[in-house]
């Protein structure tokens, strides 16, 4: 049963992102770009090894998604004043409005995700999810220290 769960979670989540992602298409910008844009939006000022930490990808993925979201005027990087080798990277204003183009997106994804799921069994399927997180992230960090 717990194979078939990982399964389905994997399977939902590469459709959500392919179904953002074929709405993404038309804003010129990917599913990739959209979560990196979302960790700067949320931490101005955070560094490249920073967002690495947060987000499970490798360093030649992101260096990748940074630089096309600050050729895109998306993001800027600015040299950090404490240490010359680092910089901290913020969202363009011009940003906002993409943003805000996503949300819209995303909000009505999510309502389709939903549909026909009454609320109670939603918020029952979030718990057990925050279950299965904590388990696994305990299992890392007992690894870890191990």
């Amino acid at each position: 049963m717990v194979k078939e769960i990982c399964y389905k979670l994997n399977k939902s989540s590469m459709l959500y992102k392919r179904l953002m992602s074929k709405h993404l298409e038309r804003l010129n910008i990917t599913y990739a770009q959209l979560m990196v844009l979302r960790v700067i939006d949320n931490e101005p000022g955070i560094t490249a090894k920073e967002i690495l930490m947060q987000m499970d990808t490798d360093k030649a993925t992101l260096s990748g998604v940074i630089s096309r979201l600050e050729r895109d005027d998306y993001i800027y990087r600015v040299q950090n004043e404490k240490d010359g080798r680092v910089r901290n990277i913020y969202v363009s204003e011009g940003s906002e409005e993409l943003c805000a183009e996503v949300n819209v997106i995303e909000e009505a994804c999510m309502r389709d995700l939903i549909a026909g799921i009454p609320e109670q069994e939603a918020e029952s399927f979030l718990n057990v999810l925050d279950k299965f997180i904590a388990n696994q992230v305990r299992k890392i960090d007992e690894k870890d220290h191990a």
